[in-house]
């Protein structure tokens, strides 16, 4: 912004005069890349180093007026800050907006997914992953970099070829099992992350937030800021999160539109087998998987059935597993696709299926 530089001389000339006062080393600002949310912990350092050579009192009266003069110009300074973060704000704002609105003209949830990872490169981030989450397993899809973009195509082919699973302590798992986003630093020596992934990225740290549809995470964005040779921070988090956020939204719908539109057309989504979709009669769902069948089909994430049929996540997910394996699918979408062809007097539960309290 045009405002920092400015901000950033003058808080300069301001650790200058306070050194000067207090024989204090203090470090001076870099004014390139001094920015308004690493000026506030600056301010708060040099207001309370005044403060303390006003409360000692070594210099007398007229020393004495000097550093409240001084804290008056950290004060303003203060304020300047906090004006020039609500600015930043804004624009950082706007260009989430301007990034979500060309992501959107994807007219299919594939190129819409490729297109977020160079959205997240326009915000600023130096390499950015957008994968896949299905059946507790991490799907690599695609990823942007500023420059040397074979990195990010070897990291993408060796994720695809051994996509990990989203179990233990690995950092992807939380943030798929709570549904949050993080900051993960310290990466080359972490034992919570996906070694051979990070061993061909070289990350030393990164951000991650989920991607969510109907409640129940589908994919994640990853971030860092590589070649800016700085670790992500929480403006990094908020930014990332902003934008999980509103390509959820925009992806929830255009799921949705593609399966009715398959529906409509009476051909449903590609599937890997050229083998008949198995009749809903002839698959031997249980009871239990019926159930479950059809609450996937009203769009009902995983934690919502496990509420509603009193089980755990677990279960639910072991019932999938099994669901997706009988109707010969290799996902929900494809096996709501089917369900829902198959059954042309679907309303809500089956009456086969007896209801449980």
């Amino acid at each position: 912004m045009h405002h920092e530089p400015v901000i950033g001389v003058e808080l300069r000339e301001l650790c200058a005069d306070v050194r000067a006062a207090l024989d204090l080393d203090i470090a001076l600002p870099d004014v390139e890349t001094v920015s308004p949310d690493l000026l506030k912990p600056v301010l708060s350092r040099l207001w309370f180093a005044v403060l303390g050579g006003i409360l000692r009192a070594e210099g007398g009266a007229a020393e004495g007026r000097r550093l409240l003069e001084l804290l008056g110009r950290i004060r303003d300074a203060e304020s300047a800050v906090a004006e020039a973060r609500v600015v930043r704000r804004h624009a950082v704002l706007r260009e989430v907006a301007d990034a979500l609105a060309w992501v959107r003209g994807a007219g299919t949830a594939d190129d819409f997914l490729r297109r977020v990872p160079e959205a997240g490169c326009r915000l600023g981030f130096d390499r950015v992953l957008v994968s896949r989450v299905e059946d507790s397993v991490w799907k690599l899809h695609s990823m942007c970099v500023v420059r040397e973009q074979e990195r990010a195509d070897e990291l993408v082919a060796v994720g695809r070829a051994s996509p990990p699973l989203l179990e233990g302590d690995i950092v992807e798992a939380d943030v798929v099992n709570r549904s949050q986003s993080c900051l993960v630093f310290d990466v080359q020596n972490s034992h919570r992350v996906v070694r051979d992934l990070v061993r061909v990225g070289r990350s030393e740290s990164y951000g991650v937030a989920p991607l969510a549809v109907h409640g129940e995470v589908v994919g994640m964005i990853h971030a860092d800021r590589y070649y800016q040779r700085r670790d992500v921070d929480t403006t990094d988090q908020t930014l990332l999160s902003l934008m999980a956020e509103g390509l959820s939204d925009s992806l929830g719908r255009l799921v949705l539109l593609e399966g009715l539109a398959a529906l409509h057309r009476g051909a449903g989504l590609p599937v890997a087998s050229t083998a008949p979709a198995p009749q809903p009669d002839e698959v031997p769902l249980t009871p239990r998987e019926s159930e479950v069948m059809e609450l996937l089909a009203a769009g009902t994430s995983n934690r919502q059935i496990a509420r509603k049929l009193l089980i755990t996540e677990g279960t639910v997910k072991a019932h999938v597993t099994r669901i997706l394996r009988k109707l010969d699918v290799t996902s929900r979408t494809e096996a709501i696709s089917r369900w829902l062809r198959n059954r042309p007097a679907y309303r809500g539960y089956p009456s086969k299926v007896e209801r449980r309290p």
